[in-house]
């Protein structure tokens, strides 16, 4: 994903949607195709163009058979998920959400143990975030719209306060997202502070 957004792509939505405009350019042969990109973006933003359905994610995983969606091998295949379970916490929407067909795709057993508890984006880290396969993109962007839906932080600027908003970062927001929601949850679930006695 190398083209910069545009100034107004400032919020966790707009950069989702920037982000997965860039995935559709790529698919179409227009990777580096900036009005290409754009015009794909104003229609996902604007309604009039929507993404992928997790049916169409699944269709696709069927038309290359069973292999690893990250280096293609065809034997010791296991089911990964994009964004470890173990980050889900005791929110329940989002361990429902974890533990859908949205959040997995199908990895051989040395890739699903060198990703290990990290999500995508730790794995490949910075300088390999042009080698995640697109599947794998597609369904953590979707992923992530949903959480961010969930929490109702799709309009927020710079959820990690890091003055930049980019993929990396949201990968990592994501997982913080999580932790924070369990954190949350969690406490929900704490007794109550013992009383004052009466003096």
């Amino acid at each position: 994903m190398s083209l910069k957004p545009p100034k107004y792509v400032d919020t966790v939505r707009r950069f989702i949607y920037w982000q997965y405009a860039q995935l559709i350019a790529k698919a179409a042969g227009f990777e580096n195709n900036w009005g290409f990109v754009i015009s794909r973006y104003k229609k996902l933003e604007s309604g009039e163009m929507n993404w992928s359905s997790s049916i169409r994610d699944y269709e696709k995983e069927l038309e290359k058979g069973r292999i690893c969606v990250y280096c293609g091998a065809t034997t010791n295949l296991t089911t990964d998920h994009i964004i470890p379970i173990s980050r889900a916490g005791v929110d329940t929407r989002v361990v429902a959400l974890l533990n859908s067909a949205e959040n997995c795709v199908c990895a051989c057993k040395s890739c699903n143990s060198s990703k290990s508890d990290r999500d995508i984006f730790e794995w490949y880290g910075p300088e390999g975030l042009d080698d995640i396969p697109q599947l794998a993109l597609s369904k953590f962007l979707k992923l992530s719209y949903r959480v961010h839906e969930m929490q109702g932080t799709l309009d927020l600027k710079d959820p990690n306060m890091d003055g930049v908003l980019n993929i990396y970062d949201l990968g990592v927001v994501i997982t913080s997202l999580i932790e924070k929601m369990s954190d949350k949850a969690q406490k929900g679930k704490e007794p109550p502070p013992p009383k004052p006695k009466a003096g």
